[in-house]
């Protein structure tokens, strides 16, 4: 008797061991780009000092103020979205005054604030030169 391998066979092993493999090695608790949900985030004097005059900004209802704040390749998108809050500047001031922390390193910091009842991702950026900017609100 001639014995041959069975082609189906081999698929069907090789689909096996990589199933294993994959359940084995793949957890998104151990990946270095996922957050650890118990980890909790202080706020640095650099960051505090940035919110509180991004604040002050926010709450004169000026829009060059707050995009001074802003990267110049973005002030153009972020002025238009300013556009749209139009007398509503002064209450994100207020509620930025309240935010709560959400993640925070050395070159990224998002934030939440809660403005008439709705929750709203505040994101600032830092290029590695130690001066952040605003970058999405």
């Amino acid at each position: 008797m001639d014995k041959k391998c069975n082609p189906c066979g081999w698929l069907f092993a090789f689909l096996v061991l990589s199933s294993l493999i994959f359940w084995n090695t793949c957890s998104n608790k151990s990946s270095p780009n996922s957050p650890d949900d118990g980890e909790t985030y202080s706020e640095t004097p650099a960051l505090r000092a940035f919110s509180d005059s991004l604040v002050v900004a926010f709450e004169s209802g000026n829009k060059d103020s707050v995009l001074a704040f802003v990267n110049p390749e973005y002030r153009a998108v972020l002025g238009e979205e300013l556009d749209a809050f139009g007398t509503q500047m002064p209450a994100v001031g207020r509620a930025l005054e309240k935010r709560v922390l959400v993640f925070a390193n050395g070159l990224y910091a998002e934030y939440e604030a809660t403005v008439d009842g709705e929750h709203y991702p505040i994101a600032y950026g830092n290029c590695g030169d130690g001066r952040w900017q605003l970058l999405r609100f």
